[in-house]
């Protein structure tokens, strides 16, 4: 039964992941929702949350670093709609249709790209303390 214990653990990682794409899909679909009803205060109070609900603070420090945004002060958190833009524009969104709708192909490109780098900067960052050198 070592096969089933794989697909559950297989099944429980990729449902984690399925939920933290929904999440940050979601926060644009409702802005865009809100604002054509013009709930435009709802719309702003959606758009502004916190990215550390769906990120780890290195998974955003790391975006940050990638695709930097002017005027913001290293204290900030960024926003929902900032880094949903920068992790679909990663996966290949280039917003033709100026919907500012990206597909969930481009959303799980951009993820991927983002978690592969993430995972090199951990990597990195523990044989640096394993080294010594912070």
């Amino acid at each position: 039964m070592v096969e089933v214990d794989n697909l559950e653990r297989t099944i429980s990682i990729l449902a984690f992941l399925g939920v933290r794409l929904l999440q940050l899909r979601a926060n644009l679909t409702i802005v865009i929702y809100l604002r054509k009803h013009r709930l435009v205060e709802e719309a702003k109070k959606v758009e502004t949350q916190s990215c550390s609900r769906v990120l780890e603070e290195d998974e955003w420090k790391l975006l940050l670093q990638i695709h930097p945004m002017k005027g913001l002060k290293p204290r900030d958190i960024l926003s929902m709609i900032w880094v949903y833009k920068v992790i679909t524009k990663m996966g290949g969104f280039n917003d033709t249709k100026r919907t500012g709708l990206a597909g969930r192909g481009a959303i799980r490109m951009g993820w991927e790209k983002l978690q592969e780098r993430a995972e090199g900067y951990k990597m990195a960052k523990e044989m640096l303390v394993l080294n010594g050198a912070l």
